[in-house]
Order: structure tokens, then C-alpha cells, then sequence
């Protein structure tokens, strides 16, 4: 393994919005303590402010070389990681090392990247061997020296690797880049987690139980202790899952894959106490552990309460004594521990996913993380309360500092990410009454003990004692316990934030065309105005519709059920959309399904619903530039002509063998010959100027102009598409209301004749229209053959 540096990169990356997380990128996460959000999303990584949830920005990982990479694999990005706070940082410095904003990613390929995300480049490169590598599970960094940090990581099932990052590795050989491995085989190796305590130690859980407990003395392997621990628990479900996994995999034994690739709704995570000195925090499956690393043994356990998922991951409160367990189904259990015990007790069951306007299938929640410097804030507020000299606080709303309200006992602030492409802001809130909340203060001397166990007797001696040393380091001489908790708290949950990106892969792709045209149909009198914004399809049904000028998706509708398979634009505040599904292959027949989306209201209206299968899906549409009318294609079927009013219409069927057809596009106003500022528009009936700020440029009474306008926007709305058919001739409709009027076919100049003879794009603006067949030529960049024409 190699380590190279990588030149900034000069592209801009400002315009990408990112997809949606999946389970591929193994539920990664991290949020730093300067509330930066980053995860990843495919290929690409995406950094969030976590309290403003504002996109700062999206950067997309290299692609592996071809001949270092195996072709099955998609670079899913695995893991990332924000650098730990006290390294050294120079804002105004450009150099890598100083840089505020370090990331390390990791990849389903092996390769592990540092990246500056103010650089827009990769800094650092861990290079994966010749061979095909297996991916990497998960990444932490770890206090190697008093100065730099080491990165520990996962990489296959069961292999745990530290690699040096610091300025001197730059020039080292490849074989102390990584200066320690480890492997752990049979077990698969879930997770890793930093002891807040101390930072030069860490922890490795697995999926049957193996624990790992790791310290860092210095950069070199005889430097590295590790003591292997076995928590005990019911791993059968695992068990029967490998039986599964072997005859399609050729065995789980022999791959490479991390776990959460081979067994992606199998998780087991890892939490450290930041009360508690030794006291872990783990999740399997279906049970909940406290483990002391001092006495080597399980102190609680509790098996998944009844009506929710699997245990997704465990937090601790940074604060209180308090751990929010996350679901796979999407709930939070919170678990309260007993005074003077290890004992920890679910008090409140909330949702992280509303079951209000959502989609069916819901969407699932992927990773979840907890905002770290409103806990800091509350942490030192709760500091300078307790300070003897403190005068007595009164309530100042306009102080964010102040956390002087007796009913609310504490307030964290939740970050969730779910796969259809949302990031979540939760606040959750534990309220009591002041008189609960002043009975917990108590001596730190006195802490009862668990009664008639003589096992838990020992154990919690030894923990009171080791409670005395963490609360004389954390606070001096004081005898609060500012984490302990009353038993009447309740607890409240909402939302307050929530940032949409992508929702699912984008199959469609609909730029509304603002015309003339559209103008007039509205009844207004100015030109319509370019929208900055594109309606995209996805794989899951739903239509985003994004605002390119801020780069963010302005709206998301759940539509279909099923792939978006066409999308266009009534106009500039519809969509209309179409999806289907194949009954049964043997008999055939297709479930047409035509929606009409209003952008204002939020209404999806479908139309042209039949009670039986169709013989003939539907191929594409195609809408007028004002959006009054729309072309339906089949395949092997009549087009049809609808009228696109507040209840569709359909105005005609039309059985030709058309190749392409395609509406005219909207015409351009002409600017005013006096005033570069105004536009004149011109009606059809009586020839009158009209300019763009509504007065009429005629010496005319006001009211004759109004009537022009209104006339035109009744009558004036006539619109055209020209066809092409099978033998190559050329024809035009012309819809005006409800009457469509046809044109003679017209044919091409002998110079455009086709090897098929087939015309297959086409673009109309009166009173001209340009053509293309279907071969292109590859030696010479264009079309092989295309004309233009005159209608």
C-alpha cells in the first residue's frame, strides 16, 4: 500500500446535488462539533450545516483505476470521518495540514482518501493494492502522538488496520504507511468508536460479540496494545442468515466484502459512556448491553422491547444519563438509568419517521447522530449555575445562553438521514417540574447500591468510586449530579428543520419553455419570464423539482408507484407525468397511469383512467409550449390529442404511422424600437401595440386596449406541432380550442434521403422545421443526414 498526494482540484463542484444515501453506503455518518454534517451518498460526498440544514457542498470521490478495481463493484462510499478538533489549524493557511475542514472517506474498493473540502481535492491517498481489495467498513481516528493522529479502519470482514496520516508518512515507503494489522477471522467486525476519556483508546465490536479493546502508545506495531473480550449474546439469527448468504456467495468464509455489505439489516454498534469511565454501550440485533471494560463483565442487558425493530444504533446523551436507541423501522426508545445502578430503563418511544406524508412503502432510516455543541453550551450553562456566587437567573428570551426554564430539564438536537433523500432535524426535549428536578441534587458520597445482588453489589462499589474520581476531575469540589435525572421527566419530540436532496435515481429529466403564448392563456400581459427551475423523474415515482439558482430541490411529490417513465411541463406551474406496469407477460396488457401534478397546490390529479389493461404502453408525450395541450404516443397505438383544461379532454385520435412529432416552439416577442426597456405585443384582431407595462401606445381610450388584450387571450391561442411519417413525408396539425385542423403532407428535397428512411428528431418554429434520422456518424461529430425545411 502507497500513500500519494493529490493536486487541487480546479473544477468547480458548487452545481452538484447529491442523490440519496442507501444501505451501500453503509448507514455512514458524522457530524462534527462544529455542527458540519457529512455523508455520503454513491460516489459522492455531501457536507450539511446541521442547524441551518444548508447544502455547503457535494464532492464526488475519483473513480479507481480500472486495473486496480474489480468491475463488479460500484465505488460506494463506505465511511467518513472528520478530523478530531485539536489538530492544528490556520484559517488563512492553505496548506492541507492547517486546513479547517479534513475529511477522511473510505470506499467498497479499499481506497481510504484525506479530503479538503475548502481545496475542492483530494490530500492524501491511501492507494489499494494490484489486486482487487475488499471494501472498508468503518474508519476512526485515534490519538497516536501528542500531535497527530493515526487512522484506524475495518477493511474486509474481519481485518482492523492503523495507518499513519502525518506530514512525515508523505515520503515514507510503503510499508510503514501502515504500521499495525490485526485480524479477527471468523468474526465480522462491525464498528468503531473512540473512548471519549481518553483518545489514544478505542474499541472494535463484532457481529457475534468479539470486543476489542485497543491503545494506541505510539506509531509503530510493538506500540499497540490489544485485549480481546467476548460479550456474550444470541447470535442464531446471524447464524441462519450465513446459511443463506453461502450458496449464492460461494460461501461467507471465503469473501471479502466488509459486513454490512453481506449482511446489510445486521447491525451492531458501539457507544462509549461520556459520564461513565470504562462503560460501554453496545446494540445486537434484538438486545441491549452495558459492558465494563474494568471488571470484564456484562453489567445490564435488555431484549428489544415489544412493537418496534431491530436496534439500529445507540447514542448516549452528552449530558443526562439518558440513550436514545434508534430502530430499523424508524422509532427512538429512550432509556433512563437508575439511580446508584447500571440499570437502564425505556421511559418514551418516539418516530423519526412521520407516517403523515410519507410515501408507501415508507422510507427507512439510515444512520442518526446527535448535535454535540448545543450539549456543550447546556453543559457549561448548567457549570455556571451551580457556581455559588451565581445570582439568581431570570428568564431572557433574547439570551441564546439562556437554559433558565424550570419546566424544560434538557434540550438535544437530533440529526437523521433516510434513504429517500432527507436530512432531519429533531429536538428533543425532556421537561419535569422544578420541585423533581431540585430533588435530584444529591452528595456524589452517597450513592445507593442494588441491593440483595452480591455481584451487582461489587460492581456498583466499584463504579461509586470510579463516579468520584470522573466528578472531582469534571467539576471540582461540587457535590451536584447534574446527569441525574428525575423519574417524572416526559419527553417530547419535533421537528424543526428538514433538508430534501434527491429522492431517488433520476430517469426523467423536464425544463419548462416560457412563451408568448403561455402568457396570453394566463390572461396577463407580460411575457413569461425564464424559471429557473427542472422537474426530474426518479426510480421510486416521486417528481423533484429543482431550483437550479440555489441548487436545491424546491419541492418533491410522491406520484407513482413505480418508475416515472415520461415528464413534461403544462405551462410553468403543471407537470404532467406517466408511469406503467406490465399486467402479465403471458396474456399482456398494460396499467397506464397519467398524472397531473399542480406545483402550487400540491395536487396530483391522474387522468384518462381505464378499468382494464391496455394492449399498447405509453412511449412518450408531448405538451404545447403554453401547456393548454398535450400528445399522448403509444407503441403500435393511435396518438392522442388532449386538451389539457382543469378536467382533460381528449380532441382526437390519430391513426398515422407517425416516427416524431413535436409542438412549435414558443416565439420571441420583438423588443420596442424606441425604449430598449418595453416589448410591444400585438394582437391579432385589430393590429394594436400594446406595451409590455399594460398601456396602450395608441392614442386610444384605456378600455379598448383592455378589450384587445382580453380578446387576444381568448382567440389568439392556436398552436401547431408538425409530424413525420414512415415514408418521410412532412405534415402539420393546427389546434385551435377544440378543433384540430390538418395540413397536406409535404416531402423533403431529394437530398435528404435516409438509408431507412426514417425521420426521427425534429424541432418547429414556424415557419421552419429541422430534421435528423437515426444515424449518426461517428468518424465526423454530427448527424449523417438532416435538412432544414420550409412549412
Amino acid at each position: 500500500m502507497s500513500l500519494s498526494r493529490s493536486q487541487p482540484n480546479t473544477t468547480t463542484t458548487e452545481t452538484i446535488l447529491p442523490g440519496p444515501p442507501s444501505r451501500n453506503n453503509f448507514s455512514s455518518l458524522d457530524l462534527s462539533s462544529s455542527n458540519l454534517l457529512a455523508f455520503p451518498s454513491g460516489s459522492s460526498i455531501s457536507i450539511v450545516d446541521a442547524l441551518s440544514l444548508q447544502l455547503i457542498s457535494t464532492f464526488p470521490l475519483p473513480p479507481p483505476h480500472s486495473s486496480t478495481s474489480s468491475p463488479a463493484l460500484s465505488p460506494f462510499i463506505t465511511s467518513v470521518r472528520f478530523t478530531p478538533s485539536p489538530l492544528n489549524r490556520n484559517l488563512l493557511s492553505t496548506e492541507p495540514s492547517s486546513s479547517h475542514l479534513l475529511l477522511a472517506a473510505a470506499d467498497r474498493h479499499g481506497r481510504i482518501a484525506l479530503l479538503d473540502f475548502r481545496l475542492k481535492s483530494v490530500v492524501l491517498w491511501l492507494e489499494p493494492d494490484p489486486n482487487p481489495k475488499s471494501g472498508i467498513q468503518d474508519l476512526c481516528w485515534i490519538l497516536s502522538r501528542s500531535d497527530s493522529y493515526a487512522l484506524a479502519a475495518i477493511s474486509g470482514p474481519s481485518s482492523l488496520s492503523l495507518y499513519t496520516t502525518s506530514g512525515a508518512a508523505a515520503t515514507s515507503t510503503a510499508s510503514n504507511c501502515c504500521f499495525f494489522k490485526y485480524e479477527a477471522s471468523p468474526e465480522f467486525l462491525s464498528c468503531i468508536r473512540r473512548d471519549p476519556f481518553d483518545s489514544r483508546h478505542f474499541c472494535v465490536i463484532g457481529l457475534k460479540g468479539l470486543l476489542l479493546s485497543v491503545k494506541v502508545l505510539a506509531e509503530s506495531e510493538n506500540d499497540v496494545v490489544v485485549k480481546e473480550f467476548k460479550i456474550p449474546t444470541d447470535y442464531s439469527d446471524l447464524l441462519r442468515l450465513e446459511k443463506d448468504v453461502a450458496p449464492s456467495g460461494g460461501g461467507v468464509g471465503g469473501s471479502l466484502a466488509p459486513a454490512s455489505a453481506v449482511f446489510p439489516l445486521y447491525s451492531v454498534k458501539l457507544a462509549f459512556s461520556p459520564q461513565w469511565r470504562n462503560i460501554l454501550f453496545v446494540t445486537f440485533p434484538r438486545e441491549l448491553v452495558v459492558f465494563d471494560l474494568k471488571y470484564k463483565t456484562v453489567l445490564f442487558s435488555a431484549a428489544l422491547p415489544r412493537g418496534c425493530g431491530k436496534f439500529l444504533d445507540v447514542l448516549p446523551d452528552p449530558n443526562n444519563e439518558l440513550l436514545y436507541c434508534a430502530h430499523l423501522d424508524g422509532k427512538l426508545s429512550i432509556w433512563r438509568r437508575k439511580e446508584g445502578e447500571q440499570v437502564h430503563v425505556m421511559c418514551a418511544m418516539e418516530e423519526l419517521m412521520p407516517s403523515i406524508g410519507t410515501s408507501v412503502p415508507s422510507p427507512s432510516v439510515l444512520a442518526v447522530a446527535i448535535c454535540q455543541s448545543e450539549s456543550t453550551l447546556q453543559h457549561v450553562a448548567k457549570i455556571c449555575s451551580d457556581a455559588p456566587d451565581s445570582p439568581s437567573a431570570e428568564v431572557d428570551f433574547d439570551n441564546p445562553f439562556d437554559f433558565c426554564d424550570d419546566s424544560v430539564h434538557s434540550t438535544t438536537h437530533m440529526i437523521s438521514i433516510s434513504d429517500d433523500g432527507k436530512v432531519w432535524n429533531w429536538l428533543l426535549t425532556a421537561e419535569g417540574t422544578g420541585d423533581n428536578l431540585k430533588d435530584t441534587v444529591a452528595d456524589s458520597h452517597e450513592i445507593p447500591l442494588i441491593g440483595d445482588n452480591a455481584n451487582a453489589v461489587a460492581v456498583t462499589d466499584g463504579l461509586g468510586k470510579e463516579s468520584r474520581k470522573q466528578q472531582e476531575f469534571g467539576s471540582g469540589n461540587k457535590n451536584r449530579l447534574p446527569s441525574t435525572l428525575s423519574q417524572d421527566l416526559s419527553f417530547r419530540i419535533s421537528l424543526v428543520g428538514q433538508l430534501q436532496l434527491l429522492s431517488s435515481t433520476v430517469t426523467m429529466l423536464a425544463v419548462p419553455s416560457p412563451s408568448l403564448i403561455a402568457t396570453l392563456a394566463r390572461g396577463g400581459s407580460y411575457p413569461a419570464v425564464a424559471v429557473p427551475l427542472v422537474a426530474l423523474g426518479t426510480q421510486c415515482g416521486t417528481i423533484d423539482v429543482v431550483d437550479v439558482s440555489a441548487n436545491a430541490v424546491a419541492a418533491s411529490f410522491s406520484v407513482h408507484n413505480s418508475t416515472v417513465r415520461g415528464l413534461r411541463w403544462l405551462g410553468n406551474s403543471r407537470l404532467v407525468s406517466f408511469s406503467y406496469n406490465q399486467v402479465s407477460e403471458k396474456n399482456g396488457g398494460y396499467n397506464n397511469r397519467l398524472v397531473v401534478t399542480c406545483l402550487r397546490s400540491g395536487l396530483n390529479r391522474p387522468f384518462r383512467v381505464l378499468q382494464k389493461p391496455e394492449r399498447a404502453p405509453i412511449r412518450a408525450l408531448r405538451t404545447s409550449s403554453s401547456g393548454r395541450y398535450l400528445l399522448i404516443l403509444f407503441r403500435d397505438a393511435p396518438v392522442e390529442v388532449w386538451a389539457m383544461t382543469k378536467t382533460p379532454i381528449m380532441l382526437r385520435s390519430l391513426a398515422l404511422p407517425f416516427t416524431v412529432l413535436e409542438w412549435t416552439l414558443p416565439t420571441v416577442p420583438r423588443p420596442v424600437q424606441n425604449g430598449p426597456s418595453k416589448q410591444v405585443l400585438w394582437s391579432s384582431k385589430d393590429q394594436t401595440p400594446v406595451a409590455q407595462d399594460g398601456a396602450s401606445t395608441a392614442k386610444e381610450p384605456a378600455s379598448e386596449s383592455k378589450a384587445g388584450s382580453s380578446d387576444a387571450s381568448q382567440d389568439d391561442t392556436a398552436e401547431s406541432f408538425a409530424f413525420a411519417l414512415v415514408n418521410g413525408a412532412l405534415g402539420v396539425f393546427e389546434v385551435h380550442g377544440r378543433r384540430i385542423r390538418d395540413f397536406r403532407p409535404k416531402w423533403p428535397s431529394s437530398s435528404f434521403v435516409s438509408s431507412d428512411g426514417l425521420i426521427t428528431a425534429m424541432a418547429y418554429r414556424l415557419p421552419h422545421v429541422v430534421m435528423g434520422d437515426r444515424i449518426w456518424e461517428h468518424t465526423v461529430v454530427g448527424c449523417n443526414n438532416w435538412t432544414f425545411f420550409i412549412i
